[in-house]
Parts: C-alpha cells; structure tokens; sequence
C-alpha cells in the first residue's frame, strides 16, 4: 500500500537521508560539502530553498569510493546506496535513498521508480593545464548529451517546441544507446582525467584543482574554495558547506543572493510515497 507524501514530508523524508549521510561521514572519517541548491539554501535560506526540495552534496573521489565500500560490505544504515554499477541506478553517480519511500524523477519518467535521495558527486582532483584535459571533457559532453536523451521522459519539455524536439530525438536514442554503457563511459572519463604531480589520496584536500562533471558539464574550482570545509545552517542542522561558499556561489549561480522573480520559482517536488504494509 502506498501513501502519497505532501511537500513537506518529502522535505523531511530528504533531511532525514542527509542527516544519516552526515552520521555515516562523521564515523568514518569521510569529507563532504552541501553543494548547488543545497548550499544556496543553507545560506540564503538556512535550509531548503522553499520551492525546491533537492538536496545534492560533493565528496571528494577517495571519501565517495570509501562510502561505496561501506555498503558493499554491509553496513548498518536504514539507506541505501544505489550506482549504476549494480543496474540500480541510472545515473553515473551515488544516490543515497529510502527504501521506505517510491519516488518518481521529473525528467525520465515512471519506468524508473526510485526511494527519495541525495545525491552525490565526485570531485576529481586534476590538471587544469593537462594537454589531455579538453579532449576528456570533449568526449564526456558528447557522451552525457547521448545520455540525456537516452533517459528523458518525452512528455515533460519547458516549451512545446522542446517536447517536439524530445518527441522525435529520445526514442532514438534509447533504440541506439545502453544507458548502462553510457554511464560506465561517464564514469571512466572523470577517473580518467589528468592529476597534477603529487595529487593522490593523501594531499591535502585543500590543493590544487578540483573537477565538478555533472552530466555533460564540467566546473573547475580551486580546491581551496571548497576546502577545509565550514558548517552552516542547514534546517537547525550544523553541516558543512565550502570554505569559501560565497564565492562557489557566485561562480555558480552569479547573484544567488537576490531572490528569483515569483513567475520564475517552479516548484520542483516528485511524485513520491510512503510504501506501507499492509
């Protein structure tokens, strides 16, 4: 039996999977940062931006395989991490979710239901200056675009025009391309990107460069904006966002500190549930 959950239980349900991601980082020693909207919230709103529910966090490449590591050899937690590297995700990166719960993504329909989650990134240490660089990125943006299309829900477009679009493109590319094979593409492309001399595991997190690749898109910070972290408020939740979040800020979204126009603050909450037994 499933039960539909209103706007603010999705956002306490969400909360609850951060707070547990908080607790496991917080045992076991691993870094992470309130990233995106999230930080923007914590900031702006000292929470959830009021029309939006997403929480998205970084990690950097070594803390997110020891994360991966944890729940692959079983540890106690009512979440679970999906990955496309076990077909339950299909997405190239972690999702932390509920079991408890059936959600369903705006944009790729209700063939793929899903617990609620946060998401999680990789950050990739890397060589801003690597000659090998700009085809990497090259060739991840032509390889998420591909991806893109080949998840979309085509009944969902901001304008009629783009619904056409998606109409005639996206069964296409789900007749040509393996989402999973996309997504093992997308993945090797951050691993495979190139490090600055001395940039392994054990350098401190605050030198050198970092690589943000969302989807097709890539952001090079400065590891020192992001690093050491600070705490910030986040729901009466202390949790860490970047060193320097103003300027991650700016740099992401430009003025994030002015309020959008009301025609402009879509709400964005999934269709989600309570699965209870009956």
């Amino acid at each position: 039996m499933k039960r539909p959950l209103s706007a603010d239980e999705i956002k306490e349900k969400e909360l609850a999977i951060l707070l547990e991601l908080d607790r496991i980082c917080a045992e076991h020693g691993l870094a992470y940062l309130l990233a995106y909207g999230t930080c923007l919230g914590a900031l702006r709103h000292g929470g959830f931006i009021p029309w939006d529910d997403d929480i998205d966090v970084f990690m950097p490449r070594e803390d997110y395989e020891k994360l991966y590591a944890l729940f692959e050899q079983g540890i106690e937690s009512p979440c679970r991490l999906v990955s496309h590297r076990d077909g339950s995700s299909l997405y190239q990166f972690f999702k932390l979710v509920d079991p408890s719960t059936e959600a369903y993504e705006t944009f790729t329909g209700k063939d793929h239901p899903i617990g609620l989650w946060v998401d999680i990134f990789p950050l990739e240490r890397m060589n801003p200056s690597s000659r090998r660089l700009d085809p990497i990125l090259k060739r991840h943006r032509r390889t998420g675009l591909k991806r893109s299309f080949a998840v979309a829900d085509t009944s969902v477009a901001s304008t009629t025009a783009i619904k056409l679009v998606k109409k005639a493109v996206c069964p296409l590319a789900q007749a040509l391309f393996d989402v999973a094979a996309l997504n093992r593409k997308l993945e090797a492309d951050a691993l495979a990107l190139p490090k600055e001399t001395g940039a392994d595991a054990s350098a401190p997190l605050d030198q050198g460069w970092m690589c943000d690749l969302l989807g097709g898109n890539a952001q090079i910070i400065d590891a020192s904006l992001l690093f050491p972290a600070r705490e910030a408020s986040f729901e009466g939740h202390a949790l860490p966002v970047p060193h320097q979040a103003e300027h991650y800020l700016d740099m992401a979204y430009g003025d994030w500190r002015a309020f959008p126009p009301e025609n402009q603050r879509h709400l964005h909450f999934p269709e989600a549930y309570i699965v209870e037994e009956e």
